[in-house]
């Protein structure tokens, strides 16, 4: 009994070779990103101030060029007082941050980002809530994916400073891991996946002239 053989097409010979070479380099570079690529992770609030980390809210997930809200919640008096109290207790000079003389409540807050498009981008004024808390919010839009960083500061008035000069002090740092979006993943992959349609469907309208051709030929023979 004879054995079948299978031959492969001389004509699928270009198309195998154009897949390779562009899905080849695609897969190594996949594969690479699962393996040994950065881990993804919620965000991370470091507070520098005594202050909870609750006070600042954002989403647990954030993608490129997604926008997103992030809100600080704080009661200025109470965060006043708190470093005034500590500011008594320390040593000359030992007070947190350098901070000198009174604190008083009146405070601006600003968010700052190098890799982040932040609206509004300068310090912001006092907005008080209901629960005699002030609220301060921003929009945020990541402009690149990976481990990322953002600083929450704060603008205090003391008996020390001037409404021109305030204090500037670190609220918070916040680290966050920025996912590709949907954008990002097809500037990304998608110029691979749709240069490789273009070949092949290029490849197609070049060889299907000559078929018809070559059939004609036959059935004229």
């Amino acid at each position: 009994m004879r054995r079948k053989r299978w031959y492969f097409p001389y004509s699928m010979v270009v198309p195998s070779l154009l897949a390779a070479v562009l899905f080849i380099p695609f897969g190594m570079n996949l594969l690479g990103h699962a393996l040994y690529g950065e881990r993804y992770f919620p965000p991370l609030i470091k507070m520098k101030l005594p202050a909870d980390s609750s006070a600042i809210s954002l989403p647990e997930e954030i993608n490129r060029s997604v926008p997103f809200e992030m809100v600080l919640h704080v009661d200025t008096k109470e965060l006043a007082q708190r470093m005034n109290d500590i500011a008594n207790e320390s040593l000359p000079g030992m007070a947190p941050q350098g901070v000198h003389g009174q604190v008083f409540p009146e405070m601006r807050a600003e968010l700052t980002g190098s890799t982040f498009t932040i609206d509004p981008p300068e310090p912001q004024a006092q907005l008080f809530s209901n629960r005699d808390e002030t609220h301060w919010s921003w929009t945020v839009t990541p402009e690149r994916e990976g481990h990322r960083q953002l600083s929450v500061q704060l603008y205090l008035q003391t008996t020390e400073t001037t409404a021109e000069q305030p204090k500037v002090v670190n609220l918070a740092e916040i680290q966050v891991f920025v996912k590709k979006g949907v954008l990002s993943w097809l500037w990304t992959y998608g110029i691979w996946v749709g240069t490789f349609i273009l070949l092949v469907a290029g490849w197609w309208w070049v060889k299907r002239p000559l078929g018809k051709y070559k059939h004609r030929y036959k059935s004229h023979k």
